[in-house]
């Protein structure tokens, strides 16, 4: 069977009958690994559960994995003043699947929380160039202003400044909860609240139970306003090893593997490919891999330093010799081609200029650098230890520390973290890398730099490529000279499919690149099992 080369979306759903069904319900059901238990966070903190807000809890309007928009929630939309103030017409007729009416006053509820400081919401910048942000930031506001019900089927957002792609770059990343459920709630209990583990939604899929790291069961949603989906039950099965993940898909427990991590190995993509009825797609992640470091540190400020890691890892190498043929290696913040300008450095291998650099920055040869990551799999580790050996070769001393995504996350928030080994999807477009070098965002690791915010704002109000195009060149020179973070490698993801389930393998087969961390509508209503 020949190996397919494709980049893949998000949402990769199918469903498990080892925990619950009996052989005979196979037929009805679908079930994905997840290699991960933070599934009933929050959506306002993590990440994973977007998986979640796709299939229970969904946005006004959604991208489809083809990056075109799609109405959800709200069935038509309005532009005026350049993309100033934005009017969506919500869909009539749709209920909370405890049977209460959806209407505008959930729209303002989730916008609010998102902006809400004491939610304390990592994807809060989502919602920052609403009109008011800043004042609810401040605490000279408790609500966004921008933010009105014009009657039960009509929302009215008021930006600071006219953005023509708002509603595609930003707007979908925010999916909608139930005010009847969670508005009394306090803004500092919401993150924690009970509601998480057992969501009611307006989605395709209805919650039926949650069994705390072992899987999510979802029943079909017979009200569902695009109609009832084709399957009845949907899974989604945690597991703590990708490995184990992998030989659950080779065993037809599953039907489709996550693509968050590394799941399926490089190294065991022609074997997996070649099991019948099974499917392999090596697809880019639509992200570079990068070393992050803690810009609060001082030692971590000096530009010198941030180079110098750079020059002493053999990039090249490290992909030739563990890579299978796949990757290539990142100088800057941006996967896009089109955004990416000729001439940057690259950094070639220089261990020699590398010691150098140190040496003039005054680094401390006997200073210690905690290294954590969260891809539990052999290729990631194997990537690590070359890029251990490698800084160890200049000088530097690195421990490598592996945790969870949860605890990552909190050492990223609370500043306590020295280093990491990560990606940030942004695939969809240039203008995500904000959250990865903007000011104050959570994952800039307390980088700093005007300019790029500025670049940055001004490539977001423009909606035609040319036009944008030198904002992002100019960031992307910025990013290759300062390294914020230390750009490594543009990753390859494998995901793997069973082709009983017809829909998942066609539709991704058609994505040009993956669309990470935010809600991707894939059409999982019209899936079905042969």
């Amino acid at each position: 069977m020949q190996i397919k080369k494709w980049v893949l979306t998000l949402m990769l759903v199918a469903l498990s009958t080892v925990l619950v069904f009996a052989a005979g319900d196979r037929e009805n059901t679908y079930s994905e690994g997840w290699l991960s238990a933070c599934a009933c966070d929050s959506s306002l903190t993590t990440t994973c559960t977007h998986r979640l807000d796709m299939t229970v809890n969904q946005p006004l309007v959604a991208i489809t994995w083809k990056g075109d928009l799609q109405p959800l929630l709200a069935e038509s939309w309005e532009m005026q003043e350049g993309g100033k103030v934005w009017i969506l017409h919500l869909r009539q007729g749709v209920k909370w699947h405890d049977g209460e009416p959806f209407t505008a006053k959930d729209a303002v509820f989730s916008f609010n929380a998102y902006a809400n400081p004491k939610v304390g919401s990592r994807w809060s910048t989502k919602v920052a160039d609403i009109l008011g942000y800043d004042e609810f930031q401040s605490g000279t506001a408790d609500s966004l202003v921008g933010v009105q019900a014009l009657d039960d089927k009509t929302v009215r957002f008021e930006l600071k400044d006219a953005i023509p792609l708002w509603l595609k770059l930003k707007q979908t990343y925010i999916p909608i909860f139930p005010e009847h459920i969670l508005g009394d709630v306090a803004p500092e209990k919401l993150v924690s609240d009970p509601y998480w583990s057992h969501r009611i939604g307006t989605g395709p899929f209805k919650w039926v139970k949650y069994v705390d790291g072992q899987y999510i069961e979802l029943g079909r949603n017979e009200d569902y306003f695009l109609g009832a989906p084709k399957i009845e039950h949907l899974i989604y099965r945690f597991y703590s090893a990708g490995a184990t993940q992998a030989a659950a898909l080779e065993n037809g427990e599953i039907d489709t593997t996550a693509y968050e991590t590394t799941i399926i190995t490089l190294d065991d993509v022609a074997r997996l490919d070649a099991v019948p009825n099974i499917d392999i797609f090596v697809m880019s992640k639509g992200m570079p891999n990068f070393i992050r470091v803690n810009h609060e540190r001082p030692e971590w400020g000096d530009v010198r330093v941030r180079q110098a890691i750079r020059y002493a890892i053999d990039v090249d190498g490290i992909l030739e010799s563990l890579s299978h043929g796949y990757g290539q290696a990142a100088y800057t913040v941006f996967p896009q081609d089109w955004a990416i300008p000729d001439g940057l450095n690259k950094y070639e291998y220089n261990p020699e200029k590398a010691k150098q650099l140190l040496k003039e920055a005054g680094w401390d040869p006997n200073r210690k650098v905690d290294l954590v990551y969260h891809y539990d799999d052999l290729y990631t580790r194997n990537l690590l230890l070359a890029i251990q050996q490698n800084l160890a070769q200049v000088g530097m001393k690195v421990e490598l520390r592996y945790t969870d995504a949860a605890t990552i996350h909190a050492l990223q928030a609370t500043g306590e973290m020295d280093a990491g080994y990560f990606g940030f999807g942004m695939g969809l477009d240039p203008s995500l890398g904000e959250n990865t070098m903007g000011t104050g965002t959570v994952e800039s690791a307390g980088y700093s730099n005007s300019a790029v915010d500025l670049l940055f704002a001004e490539g977001f109000k423009l909606s035609d490529r040319e036009d944008r195009q030198p904002f992002y060149h100019a960031i992307a020179r910025i990013a290759n000279q300062e390294q914020p973070c230390i750009w490594l490698w543009y990753v390859m993801r494998a995901v793997g499919f069973n082709r009983r389930v017809v829909g998942p393998y066609e539709h991704y087969s058609e994505e040009k690149i993956i669309y990470f961390n935010m809600p991707i509508y894939n059409e999982i209503e019209n899936w079905y099992i042969k």
